[in-house]
């Protein structure tokens, strides 16, 4: 019985919210946008609070820095907001997806551990679940976010290394393609 409880709870959680950018290689720059992608199911809360931590604190003194508060798990992306006093820098950053700004050690998903860091180029790479792979690259030259007076949250002016996607089509219609290509497969 236990065994079978086991099971049972590994398989339940491998179903739930997951981080699939950023992480590991994939991490943030300090001039953004920083893109936080996830998958989740049906059974998933609908809402979020999104959480800058590292455990280091000399790269990061304040712990658990909430970048988003509120978000609807049911997009799959956003534009994380910087902290208060800007993007820190280092390694062993994690985003953390919380049950809500009240509760932030109630984790949903975590993200493999990434960096932070001056990089001139953001990649995003979606692999299927049938192992095909495609990558987003973005560099501040193609990118501008959205201006003080800009109540948007879309960057606009993206560039995109996807076939049949031009910089004047956005940073949406490339997450769109991607989509399309994993749920393909």
């Amino acid at each position: 019985m236990r065994v079978f409880g086991a099971v049972l709870l590994s398989v339940s959680s491998a179903l739930a919210y997951q981080v699939t950018y950023p992480g590991g290689s994939q991490g943030w720059n300090i001039t953004g946008p920083n893109y936080l992608m996830w998958n989740r199911v049906s059974t998933d809360p609908l809402n979020f609070t999104a959480v800058l931590t590292n455990q280091n604190t000399n790269v990061m003194p304040i712990n658990n820095q909430v970048l988003d508060a509120l978000v609807d798990g049911t997009l799959g992306s956003i534009i994380c907001s910087p902290p208060s006093a800007g993007w820190p820098t280092g390694d062993g950053f994690r985003v953390n997806l919380a049950q809500d700004a009240e509760h932030l050690d109630s984790l949903l998903a975590q993200s493999s551990e990434f960096s932070i860091n001056a990089s001139t180029t953001g990649t995003i790479t979606m692999t299927s679940t049938s192992g095909q792979s495609v990558s987003y690259v973005a560099t501040p030259a193609t990118m501008s976010t959205p201006s003080s007076s800009d109540t948007s949250t879309s960057p606009t002016n993206v560039g995109a290394a996807l076939p049949g996607v031009d910089a004047k089509s956005g940073l949406l219609t490339a997450l769109a393609a991607l989509t399309a290509f994993i749920t393909a497969f």
